[in-house]
């Protein structure tokens, strides 16, 4: 839905990972990452599904609150948080 609005335009992505071949059909101006859990462009974020979500959620408090508070939270949810390679 978000592809359609235009806004991911010529910048990176990622989704399921059954879903990419569809995406980068559908939509050639996104740069559909296949190898990350998430993409971090800055005011938009996507994942590539529930868990990375999470991860992605994890990685956004580590930008806004600190990578204290992101390690404590996963831990609060045990959840083995899954960073993306540098």
């Amino acid at each position: 839905m978000l592809a359609k609005t235009g806004l991911f335009d010529n910048r990176s992505v990622t989704t399921h990972w059954e879903y990419i071949p569809d995406l980068k059909t559908m939509f050639p101006t996104l740069d559909v990452k296949s190898d990350v859990r998430w993409v971090d462009q800055g005011a938009f974020v996507s994942s590539a599904g529930i868990s990375a979500g999470i991860d992605m959620s994890l990685h956004l408090v580590e930008r806004f609150a600190g990578r204290t508070l992101a390690e404590r939270t996963a831990r609060q949810l045990e959840f083995d948080w899954t960073e993306n390679p540098d």
